[in-house]
């Protein structure tokens, strides 16, 4: 179920005007602000445009995308999407990557995010790495996901 003041109070951050309308090349920056990690895909078919000021809606309309998006399948990663991006540094197909590669991946793409911060991530998560820096990926996917 979807907060619909939760959504208001963050359309009111990006109101510069005042106007009750939120621009919708932020609507993917509210789904964001809500803990939502809906793809840009879905957020485009709701209305989401590459530029600002192309198309306003009201605040009760975002509340509706925003609750059409939360019930859309595949509307954000899941397991399966994690474990196939992996795979595409799995050079030796044998369910394992490079260390340095993960924590580039995570430091570098989407959000930004501190080289401390993933290395405590990485410390809590990952299984040890061989002699090659090598670590098998799928058992940090589970950690991540909570699947372990």
């Amino acid at each position: 179920m979807v907060d619909a003041e939760a959504v208001k109070k963050i359309c009111d951050i990006y109101d510069w005007d005042g106007k009750g309308e939120l621009d919708m090349f932020f609507l993917g920056d509210v789904m964001y602000a809500l803990g939502m990690n809906t793809t840009k895909k879905v957020c485009v078919k709701l209305g989401q445009t590459d530029e600002e000021g192309k198309k306003f809606c009201k605040f009760d309309e975002i509340v509706a995308k925003v609750t059409e998006a939360k019930n859309t399948p595949e509307s954000s990663g899941n397991y399966h999407d994690y474990i196939e991006l992996l795979k595409l540094y799995d050079k030796n197909n044998n369910g394992t990557m490079m260390m340095a590669e993960l924590e580039n991946i995570l430091a570098n793409l989407g959000d930004e995010i501190p080289k401390e911060d993933v290395q405590k991530l990485m410390a809590e998560l990952c299984d040890p790495e061989d002699e090659d820096g090598m670590f098998p990926y799928t058992p940090f996917v589970d950690r991540l996901t909570g699947k372990a």
